[in-house]
């Protein structure tokens, strides 16, 4: 492909890198009263995160093992071909109270791989292949109608974005928030993009290598118990895929929710090998942020860009 067709660049909110920082921080402000929300409405004596507040499974032990055949620009960093990295890793529910497994969601994988001579990155992923907002404006909108009163969500969604987007983001949500059998059958996928070195900019996914039957089990904690008792009988495995930046009309730096149009190449194995690596506890009192991660690698995008502010905030709230 023609060097001119993977040109790319970001666009930043109010027209510079200084201003948009500016909205970031008023955001975070803002994300901070929808995180005391959720918390006065679970009856909590204590803000949980923002989102995903609850920890499904945590894994401190997991195995990153990247292919011998990793295409050569895909080599950056410590993201090298044969490279074994351990990681832990937090499965979670979206939602920013903790509430029953059986319940529809939207489901969250984030994985905190370390490098070697210390130093971690992490990569966050959900269960949906498209945010359901455009952009960091429009999720801070929807975050603070969702903690408010459902009665008055809809006109209040229409008044903030439009009608026509209002449409658009609860057919999203709708189809996204759904009852999972098995968080091991889930894909997750990045949904914004990340800077991968001279490969350019790229979104992942984790996906499921070996899909057997799930065995649901009923309760507050069914998914942790059905996850539990399939690590029981055998490994589970991910493959974590890129998909590499083509162009602003096929694969659009900015915009959360348009689904890319640009190949899979797969270039690592996620492997949780059984039981003994789980502590829930442990990986619950992790933050987990994109910002986390080494020189080559950098998250890309307004909603990526705005979670270094939003991610701290939270953070700052739930770890006191």
């Amino acid at each position: 492909m023609a060097v001119e067709e993977r040109a790319w660049r970001e666009f930043f909110e109010g027209g510079s890198a200084e201003a948009e920082e500016r909205s970031f921080q008023a955001y975070a402000r803002r994300m901070r009263d929808v995180q005391s929300a959720h918390a006065r409405a679970s009856g909590s004596a204590v803000a949980h995160r923002t989102l995903h507040a609850k920890t499904v499974v945590g894994v401190i032990c997991a195995e990153l093992a990247f292919a011998a055949d990793l295409p050569d620009e895909l080599n950056v960093g410590a993201f090298v071909a044969g490279a074994r990295l351990n990681v832990a890793v937090r499965l979670s529910n979206a939602a920013g109270v903790p509430r029953a497994d059986t319940e529809p969601d939207l489901r969250g994988a984030a994985l905190k791989v370390a490098l070697p001579g210390g130093g971690v990155h992490d990569l966050l992923m959900t269960s949906y292949p498209v945010s359901h907002v455009r952009d960091a404006k429009q999720f801070v909108a929807v975050a603070e109608i969702g903690a408010g009163l459902r009665a008055l969500a809809l006109p209040r969604m229409v008044a903030a974005v439009g009608l026509r987007e209002t449409l658009r983001i609860v057919g999203n949500l709708r189809r996204a928030s759904r009852r999972s059998e098995s968080l091991a059958l889930e894909s997750y996928w990045s949904r914004g993009a990340i800077l991968w070195g001279d490969a350019g900019p790229v979104r992942f996914r984790l996906s499921p290598v070996d899909p057997a039957p799930a065995v649901p089990a009923e309760g507050f904690d069914g998914l942790k118990v059905e996850f539990r008792e399939r690590l029981a009988r055998g490994p589970v495995r991910f493959t974590l895929s890129v998909q590499r930046f083509v162009s602003e009309e096929r694969t659009p730096i900015e915009d959360g929710a348009v689904e890319w149009d640009a190949p899979w190449t797969p270039v690592a194995t996620l492997t949780v090998p059984g039981p003994e690596v789980l502590d829930d506890e442990r990986v619950h009192g992790m933050a987990f942020s994109p910002w986390n991660r080494p020189a080559g690698f950098r998250p890309l995008g307004n909603l990526n860009r705005a979670r270094r502010a939003v991610y701290a905030a939270s953070a700052a709230g739930w770890q006191k």
